[in-house]
């Protein structure tokens, strides 16, 4: 085993993911327009979880993990889904997306530097991803070492806390910090070493290599199939990896971050599309099935996953509803709630959700658990991590000019979509970390920039969303003025 078995188990579950996407949409719309690099960037996430289901099941039903039977499957997946996009392909021939006259040349001339800067950046995080060892951080003590124990000890042992650790009486128990944490970065870790047959500090980080070059890819498709030209599109991809921190959670990979970067931040741009597509050819709109989807696998990667879920299934809710509607229901909502507590009901169980309400001093929410609300002064810890220090560059600048832009707007399509993503993501983050006890992660400039990084692909898309929005009310209300000034 080596290099070649290495990129095998690395490749395979990317091609079987882009091969399985492209084929499921082509079922659902009479003229498919899908961008290959959309197809290709969500693919490699689709994939990969396909792969940990797999790897999963085998321990589960075997109790070990069989790298030669489960590249067997791998190899089934992906020719599979070939054969099925091949059987297909008539669908997928579909008329060029840009149908508007081609780039000027001083246009392709800045497409060509914007690309040159984003090789650039590319280039030195994979040089680092090749040459610099696991760098001592959590992904060192916690995603890695899972990973390096289980693959030391040939299977996925058990994890536990210290007091489990001490009373137990096998050989192969181990604790390390966060051992409750979801499984997926350390078992792609595991795979990777797995693969390529020993373990080794800097190749065992390919796979967010590789999960950072599919955001981007993913990012560039989006914003093709939204209209976007290709200078526009490479210059949305250029902020995203132009970002100090996105960057750093590539080329010093072993966070699971990125992942989620990936799962819920691309799961919420497709969210954003689907919101706003309005093509009569698709029979579903398919844009927000795999935004749901993407958003529930990332539970899979993080605890926050949770999280993030039942805001995008808040975001369809108010997406989908009037203002008026909306207010109308939170108001019935307020009065059920008070009239409960006048009766004493505190807490009730939803079926298949779980508990909700109020007891022992804490909320408790479906799929997160009881929640206890302490204040924090969080402002300062903001200003100084999103504005003063560089770790995100200009992106927060970017966010709110284009906020600005938009209040002086009139409504469009893509605006009301965009704002209640941003306004969700405001309050996702001003709640956690304004109002429960993870503020203390603020104060120390930890949490506070590693949960925003989950929703960058999507901020930058909702900020272009918004540009966009904006210029095409330009000539019509310049026309409008005219004509009012009788110039026409």
């Amino acid at each position: 085993m080596g290099l070649l078995t290495l990129y095998s188990g690395l490749l395979l579950p990317w091609l079987g993911g882009a091969f399985w996407l492209a084929f499921i949409e082509s079922q659902f719309s009479d003229n498919t327009q899908a961008n290959r690099f959309r197809l290709t960037g969500y693919g490699f996430f689709l994939g990969y979880a396909v792969l940990f289901l797999a790897i999963m099941t085998s321990n589960e039903l075997t109790g070990t993990v069989s790298w030669p039977g489960l590249m067997t499957f791998l190899l089934i997946f992906a020719i599979s889904g070939g054969v099925a996009v091949w059987k297909t392909r008539s669908k997928l021939h579909a008329p060029p997306l840009d149908t508007k006259t081609p780039l000027s040349k001083p246009l392709r001339g800045l497409a060509a530097v914007i690309l040159i800067l984003t090789t650039v950046h590319l280039v030195f995080m994979t040089v680092e991803v090749f040459t610099q060892p696991l760098y001592p951080w959590d992904a060192w003590t916690v995603w890695a070492f899972r990973a390096k124990a289980w693959f030391l000890t040939g299977g996925i042992t058990e994890m536990t806390g210290s007091a489990g650790w001490v009373s137990a009486t096998a050989t192969d128990v181990f604790s390390t910090t966060g051992w409750g944490y979801p499984l997926f970065p350390s078992i792609i870790t595991y795979w990777a070493a797995a693969s390529l047959g020993h373990w080794s500090e800097t190749l065992i980080n390919l796979p967010l290599l590789l999960a950072g070059l599919s955001i981007g890819m993913a990012l560039y498709g989006q914003c093709r199939e939204s209209g976007f030209n290709v200078s526009i599109s490479l210059l949305c991809c250029y902020l995203l990896y132009s970002i100090p921190l996105f960057g750093t959670h590539i080329a010093l990979a072993g966070y699971a971050d990125l992942w989620m970067a990936g799962f819920a931040g691309l799961g919420f741009v497709a969210l954003l599309r689907g919101s706003i597509i309005q093509d009569t050819t698709f029979k579903v709109n398919t844009q927000l099935l795999l935004g749901l989807l993407m958003i529930a696998l990332g539970i899979l990667a993080k605890n926050e996953g949770r999280i993030w879920f039942l805001a995008a299934m808040a975001m369809l809710i108010v997406n989908r509803f009037h203002l008026r509607i909306l207010l109308l229901s939170f108001l019935v909502f307020t009065a059920v709630i008070l009239l409960a507590f006048a009766l004493g009901i505190t807490t009730i169980q939803i079926p298949l959700i779980g508990t909700l309400g109020y007891s022992g001093g804490q909320f408790i929410i479906p799929f997160i658990g009881g929640v206890s609300i302490e204040v924090h002064d969080i402002w300062q810890p903001y200003l100084k991590n999103f504005f003063t220090l560089g770790n995100w560059n200009l992106l927060w600048v970017l966010v709110l000019a284009c906020l600005m832009l938009s209040i002086q707007s009139r409504r469009h399509p893509l605006q009301r979509a965009s704002l209640v993503f941003i306004g969700l993501f405001l309050a996702t983050q001003l709640f956690i970390f304004g109002f429960t006890k993870q503020g203390l992660w603020a104060a120390n400039f930890t949490s506070i920039n590693r949960l925003p990084i989950h929703f960058i692909p999507a901020l930058l898309f909702s900020a272009f969303l918004l540009l966009r929005s904006r210029f095409e009310q330009l000539p019509t209300e310049q026309l409008a003025n005219k004509v009012q000034n009788n110039d026409v």
